[in-house]
């Protein structure tokens, strides 16, 4: 493979960067919450082993790391605080990301029809129907949450 197809290969899948930097984050994301929550457990046995009292914080940072299950459906930290965003915006954000969404599909529809650059109407075809149906989700979403918002 010489240096020209090392070029081709990159101008065309450069955008592969945005996903795979997603997973590597993700993963250091969790890699770092498995450290803290391993860290946790040998303080809380490195208490008992001394037969003293822990500390309330720390059985509730183990308890917020925990993955529990709950009555309202939602399930560790994360799942708490999606319940408190939820009730607290409603179905506002997903009316706003089909908006969004919407505006943008709208935009390469726009410049799909009037390509200015030779070689660009098909992608940006591609990427407007792409983004159109994902609107059509996003309003979709919205018209649910609000419609069968927990009370």
């Amino acid at each position: 493979m010489d240096t020209n197809d090392v070029q081709d290969l990159f101008r065309s899948y450069w955008w592969l960067i945005f996903p795979i930097g997603g997973f590597v984050f993700a993963a250091w994301d969790r890699w770092l919450s498995y450290q803290r929550s391993r860290d946790a457990l040998d303080l809380i046995k490195t208490y008992s082993a001394q037969g003293k009292e822990v500390p309330p914080q720390l059985l509730r940072q183990v308890e917020e790391d925990a993955w529990d299950d709950e009555d309202d459906g939602y399930s560790g930290r994360r799942g708490r605080r999606a319940a408190r965003r939820y009730y607290r915006h409603g179905g506002y954000w997903q009316f706003r990301a089909a908006i969004y969404t919407g505006a943008i599909a709208a935009a390469f529809w726009v410049a799909s029809e009037y390509a200015f650059v030779p070689g660009t109407v098909g992608p940006f075809r591609v990427v407007a129907v792409i983004l159109t149906c994902v609107a059509a989700a996003n309003l979709a979403l919205a018209l649910l949450s609000s419609a069968f918002r927990k009370k």
